[in-house]
């Protein structure tokens, strides 16, 4: 029994422990574990999307959120809004349990809807083009730059020095909001000077050398002129102020810049210039022998298309006739320092004008002036631009008879124009002055500026050049001794005899010498001096005209002999 009792505590307590002690429950060996958080955040994109954004613009992020709360990370790092185009903005999320929600993103599209940049870049060329190359050696690029800098492509891949001819470098440009410029050609053109010189060659270099140059001066003066901030603007923002004088001054001696480089193109009034009876010429300068008479500026119609452009809203310039518009009629408007109209007392048109204060006087000549210099511009870039297609055809080789004689036919402007409208007319010493008159001052150009005198000398001065161009060697081919020499010297005696006026009397105009010629007695001594031009006279200008006549006289004989070529039609009937 003793045995047995002490035996039972030590069973119970086994007993106990093995069904988990005490008459407590026990724990289970594998608990029950809490569902895992497999669900994903859901990204919402706030905004628009695509989202539109101005080009330079600022691009403002929107943002993002998710259903439960985590933060978005946001890469908009693609967005440039200097650049038009479409861009992507990713949004991307996760949460404490890791899952990872599913990516978003968002179009943001950078565009140009007006208010942005859409001016084109514009390309200006370095160097000169066209650009003469000699045969056999290396084309060295001279570039070309925009006016904001962008990087100007360059293609002369086209161009072989090995070969003689003419080639064409291309230059394109874009900006950064996807403007592309006007693409600008160069001709190049491979030469070979040791050759001898044929009709091809020597048109080919009077175009590319002098025509067309020429011509590109032209338009970049007539730009100038006419720009908002050039010359003429300026002098017109100047009125009833303390730089008024000075800005008349400046406009004046812009204006005379202007007709030095269209003096220089009277001597070649062919190709795009001379189309249409020389319709955009006229449009640029109307001055112009015509049948024995001269065409000028019409005074009284300029009178009344100043009123005309200050009172009528739809008042276009390129409606009005060419003789009271061009370089002409802005000579008229600026140096004629009579403000009084012109017209005689039937012209409605100004009947009130007179009574108008000087200031609205020069003020509305001011508004006519600054549109006719538009319009010059406008016409002057057409005659360049349009020269651009037109030099292929003009210099090709099986159109040669023709198109050489048309650039010896604009020589002959010397002798129509030069010689007889512009001097020797109003002197009185040739046919296109009646018989009647002792002079023909009406005749005079540009009397108002008083540069008839400089127009004539930038005349000769250009003949020469032409001439000397390789006509001179063509015609020494032929020529006995060295004739090109001797018409040479006779060019250059009529640029002495001007240097010479000049220099003696600075001051003293033609409109001054024909205004001198009053007698029989004042022909006769200027008949005189036009008839022996080498010796010394009062009225140097009749001497001159003398000189300009030997120039003429060879010009219409000799050199059409020896050069191959046509008495134009135009010439044929001067008998003076």
């Amino acid at each position: 029994m003793n045995r047995l009792q002490s035996v039972f505590p030590l069973f119970l307590l086994v007993f106990l422990t093995a069904c988990g002690g005490g008459g407590g429950s026990s724990a289970p060996e594998n608990p029950v574990q809490p569902p895992a958080d497999t669900t994903a955040p859901v990204i919402t994109l706030n905004g628009d999307n695509p989202q539109e954004v101005e080009f330079n613009g600022e691009y403002v992020e929107a943002g993002a959120s998710t259903d439960t709360g985590e933060t978005v990370v946001i890469d908009s790092s693609a967005v440039n809004t200097s650049t038009v185009g479409s861009y992507e903005v990713t949004y991307n999320a996760s949460d404490a349990a890791g899952n990872q929600a599913v990516e978003r993103t968002r179009t943001v599209n950078v565009a140009d809807n007006g208010s942005g940049d859409v001016t084109a870049p514009v390309i200006t060329l370095n160097g000169d083009n066209p650009q003469t190359v000699e045969l056999n050696s290396i084309y060295s690029e001279a570039g070309a730059t925009t006016e904001t800098g962008e990087q100007v492509e360059i293609d002369s891949s086209a161009v072989d020095t090995s070969v003689v001819g003419s080639y064409e470098v291309i230059y394109t440009a874009t900006d950064a909001a996807g403007n592309t410029a006007t693409p600008v050609v160069r001709t190049v053109n491979v030469v070979d000077s040791s050759a001898i010189a044929t009709k091809l060659s020597v048109l080919t270099s009077i175009v590319d050398q002098i025509i067309i140059p020429n011509y590109k001066a032209l338009a970049d003066e007539t730009a100038d002129f006419s720009a908002s901030d050039g010359p003429m603007a300026a002098y017109c923002d100047a009125l009833e102020t303390d730089i008024e004088t000075i800005a008349l001054a400046d406009a004046r001696d812009a204006w005379k810049s202007v007709m030095h480089a269209l003096q220089k193109t009277e001597l070649h009034i062919i190709g795009p210039a001379a189309k249409n009876n020389s319709s955009l010429r006229n449009r640029v300068y109307f001055y112009q022998e015509k049948d024995n008479s001269v065409d000028t500026l019409s005074t009284c119609a300029t009178d009344a298309a100043v009123v005309n452009a200050n009172s009528q809203s739809d008042f276009q310039v390129s409606a009005t006739p060419n003789n009271q518009r061009s370089l002409s009629a802005i000579e008229y408007l600026l140096f004629n320092t009579n403000l009084d109209h012109t017209c005689s007392s039937n012209v409605p048109a100004v009947a009130d004008w007179n009574a108008l204060s000087d200031v609205e006087r020069k003020s509305q000549r001011c508004v006519l002036s600054a549109l006719i210099a538009e319009d010059v511009a406008v016409n002057a870039e057409q005659i360049h631009s349009d020269w651009g297609p037109y030099r292929d055809s003009f210099v090709n080789p099986d159109e040669i008879g023709t198109t050489f004689e048309l650039m010896t036919d604009g020589l002959f402007y010397f002798e129509k124009h030069t010689k007889s409208a512009k001097l020797n007319g109003p002197l009185g010493n040739d046919v296109v002055c009646p018989d009647d008159q002792l002079t023909c001052p009406d005749y005079i150009e540009s009397p108002y500026s008083e540069m008839s005198l400089e127009h004539i000398k930038v005349n000769t001065e250009q003949f020469m050049e032409i001439f000397s161009s390789g006509l001179d060697e063509l015609a020494d081919e032929i020529a006995p001794g060295s004739w090109s020499n001797t018409f040479k010297g006779l060019i250059n005696d009529v640029i002495d005899k001007i240097n010479t006026i000049q220099a003696s009397n600075p001051n003293d105009s033609l409109s001054d010498q024909v205004a001198s010629i009053t007698s029989t007695d004042d022909r006769a001594a200027c008949d005189s001096a036009y008839g022996s031009p080498d010796t010394e006279s009062e009225l140097p200008m009749c001497s001159l005209g003398g000189l300009v006549k030997r120039v003429t006289d060879d010009l219409k004989i000799d050199f059409v002999i020896y050069l191959g070529v046509r008495l134009p039609d135009s010439a044929g009937g001067d008998n003076d």
